[in-house]
């Protein structure tokens, strides 16, 4: 199967739960609802500024983003991304944990320089396998060097890392009906075309237009003769969306539940953010 080809995978709600359950550090909580909620990359959460946060208007202001053609023009895209209401109040404690200094996920090893790529990325990879959703996918060989000589060197690939949560965000936002002009424009896509897999990806799409198609009473006889015509049982519509409505409020009252936490937390940060930066 060729890279264009293959779906991404997303997580559904109940994983979303379980992650957070799983979560024992602040820092990776928050910067996943960020990703989750707001469909960030994970170089912009790493490299997001305070200032760039507005509570006021609601939106993050993501600076230098990811661009196509970065090398021939030496800076990214510049976008505003709306803020959930439901994220409002865990990034004001958040906030308030931190207490100043220039960077949102500032490093542990030093306030100064903000968190690394890898090092977030090694969390989260934690948090995986503590939520049992560190899944191997497949197995990737590669040659390389080892002191002057040829080895072979295998590395598993995962069903789930850090940028399936922009992923599940989009595809979230296509199932309730956004369309994708907009979904490409949050997610800083430069054609909409790179965004159009979501819309394969969308089941929920996929159900309502076919439920919508067979949702009617079908009729075994032309129009003009003069038997009745007989009615067949209508098809019963099979959208989960509305069992998966309450679903999503669970999600919402988790999330704000654990990053809760971070309150209590305040005065252990160094204890409990102690692993890799």
């Amino acid at each position: 199967m060729s890279h264009k080809s293959k779906l991404p995978d997303v997580f559904n709600v109940e994983q979303i739960i379980q992650l957070f359950d799983a979560m024992d550090r602040p820092k990776v909580a928050m910067a996943t609802a960020l990703a989750f909620f707001c469909g960030l990359r994970i170089s912009e959460i790493c490299n997001m500024k305070i200032e760039d946060v507005d509570l006021v208007k609601q939106r993050l202001k993501v600076v230098d983003g990811k661009n196509s053609r970065r090398k021939f023009s030496g800076y990214g895209k510049d976008r505003y991304v709306p803020i959930p209401p439901q994220l409002i109040s865990p990034l004001k404690k958040w906030l308030e944990i931190i207490q100043g200094g220039k960077w949102l996920f500032p490093s542990d090893k030093s306030p100064d320089s903000h968190i690394r790529k890898k090092s977030l990325g090694e969390q989260f990879k934690h948090t995986l396998k503590q939520a049992n959703l560190l899944i191997p996918e497949r197995e990737i060989e590669f040659k390389t060097r080892i002191n002057g000589k040829k080895q072979s060197k295998i590395i598993i690939r995962h069903k789930y890392y850090f940028h399936t949560l922009r992923h599940s965000y989009a595809t979230y936002l296509r199932d309730k009906g956004v369309d994708i002009y907009t979904i490409s424009d949050l997610l800083g896509h430069s054609q909409v075309t790179t965004t159009q897999i979501y819309a394969r990806i969308s089941d929920t799409q996929r159900t309502k237009a076919i439920n919508e198609a067979f949702n009617h009473q079908f009729s075994p006889y032309p129009n003009g003769y003069t038997t009745p015509p007989i009615q067949t049982p209508q098809i019963q519509n099979s959208n989960p969306s509305a069992q998966n409505e309450k679903d999503k409020l669970l999600e919402i009252k988790k999330l704000e539940l654990e990053v809760e936490k971070l309150r209590l937390l305040k005065n252990q940060e160094k204890e409990v953010m102690c692993g890799v930066d």
